[in-house]
């Protein structure tokens, strides 16, 4: 133990990975300890309707930084890093606002019913506010991982998932429905004031630095990035969209639930590694030329982490979902063991996929990621169309996903060889 201690304490890669991890590993423990009580305290509609919440949101919040985030580490001086972190709050300022007035428009003057019950919430309006702050969170993330500060990032993320399941759990006891909605927005607020608390120096004439300069410099990433990240993120949360349209919310609840609780080796780890990777790849491709070394490294330790952890979790799921969730959640093992072979894979390719962005070939993953999502969405239609199942529209869309990572691990592998 002490030499496996002394390895990591020596090595700046697995230090600052565990330094990350560490963090996130608590955090995600409060997610899996209160979630069997929040099962109980609310209804699967309730995670169904949580699940549809956070989907559209997250989706819209790909436009309120512009990408722009992706940049902040690039810029040698800090004061021009300083200047993207602001266009960053400009932006998610006007696409939040924009956001307010077209969910009002639409849910009070023109009565719009969207299949997807969204608009029918009250919540709905609490939408544009969440998607506002997780363009700060974004911005500020990026901005501490210039420094290398993992440790406020990794406190920052605690914060956030702590009082969110904190006051999920009160509002709960409570019969609040909206309960988990209320204490997700409340969660990415306190985070951000944390972060600027711990960073003073990032609001000195902070409204008063140009930001159209860099706009204009690192116009790629919006140019490129912003239709890209749509596409994955559409492939990856327009499942509970597409299945309430398809289906219910209450189908929606059961995938909800596997896709929480399956992400949290992603969370805990692959996020991790994916923010010190980036880092790592970029000191070594400003040496070297290229990061192939980096990049293999890193490809054998998730290679050898994902393996085992999605292999327990397909042979264990249907089992696990009910007894720590109760009778009413056995379907959602279910979904969760077609989900662990896609997951398996995205363990690996999710963090490597950083090298796109490294090189600048986001164009590139542009294309590749509509595709994604144009097939995705398809194959949740072709399984509804001809079997009127969710289970065969989950694994449809699931053998589209595998073969595209497969084919994005291909190409970041060999532009970490060619470099920029």
């Amino acid at each position: 133990m002490k030499i496996l201690f002394n390895k990591i304490g020596n090595n700046s890669f697995l230090r600052n990975v565990t330094t990350l991890a560490l963090g996130t590993v608590v955090s995600q423990a409060v997610v899996l300890a209160s979630s069997p009580i929040l099962s109980r305290l609310f209804s699967v509609a309730d995670f169904g309707i949580l699940s549809v919440f956070t989907s559209i949101s997250i989706f819209l919040a790909v436009l309120s930084t512009g990408r722009y985030e992706f940049a902040i580490g690039l810029p040698e001086e800090d004061e021009k890093a300083k200047q993207v972190l602001l266009l960053i709050v400009k932006i998610g300022f006007f696409v939040s606002l924009s956001y307010f007035g077209i969910f009002f428009v639409a849910k009070n003057l023109l009565k719009i019913h969207d299949s997807t019950g969204f608009l029918k919430e009250k919540t709905s309006l609490l939408a544009p506010i969440y998607i506002f702050f997780i363009a700060i969170y974004s911005g500020l993330g990026y901005w501490f991982q210039r420094f290398k500060r993992y440790k406020e990032i990794t406190f920052a993320n605690a914060i956030q998932v702590c009082i969110t399941a904190i006051l999920s759990l009160c509002f709960g006891f409570l019969h609040i429905k909206s309960g988990m909605i209320i204490s997700l927005i409340i969660g990415v607020i306190l985070s951000c004031f944390f972060l600027i608390a711990r960073s003073p120096g990032i609001i000195t004439d902070f409204f008063n630095k140009p930001t159209l300069a860099v706009a204009k410099e690192y116009s790629s990433f919006p140019r490129y990035m912003i239709l890209s990240d749509l596409s994955l993120t559409a492939s990856q949360q327009f499942i509970p969209i597409v299945f309430s349209i398809l289906y219910n919310t209450t189908i929606v609840g059961f995938f909800a639930m596997a896709n929480r609780m399956l992400r949290l080796p992603n969370i805990v780890i692959t996020s991790s590694i994916a923010n010190v990777f980036r880092n790592e790849a970029i000191d070594e491709l400003r040496d070297k030329g290229n990061c192939q070394n980096i990049y293999i490294s890193t490809f054998k330790k998730l290679a050898v982490m994902s393996f085992p952890i999605y292999l327990i979790i397909f042979i264990f799921s249907p089992f696990l979902f009910e007894w720590f969730f109760g009778k009413e959640w056995l379907q959602a093992g279910y979904f969760a063991r077609i989900l662990s072979a896609l997951l398996m894979i995205e363990f690996i390719a999710t963090p490597l996929n950083s090298v796109f962005y490294i090189v600048e070939k986001q164009k590139f993953l542009m294309r590749i990621q509509v595709l994604l999502a144009i097939g995705g969405i398809f194959m949740i239609y072709l399984g509804y169309s001809i079997f009127k199942d969710p289970y065969y529209s989950l694994i449809l869309f699931c053998i589209n996903s595998l073969f595209f990572n497969i084919v994005l691990l291909y190409y970041s592998y060999n532009l970490s060889k060619k470099g920029s």
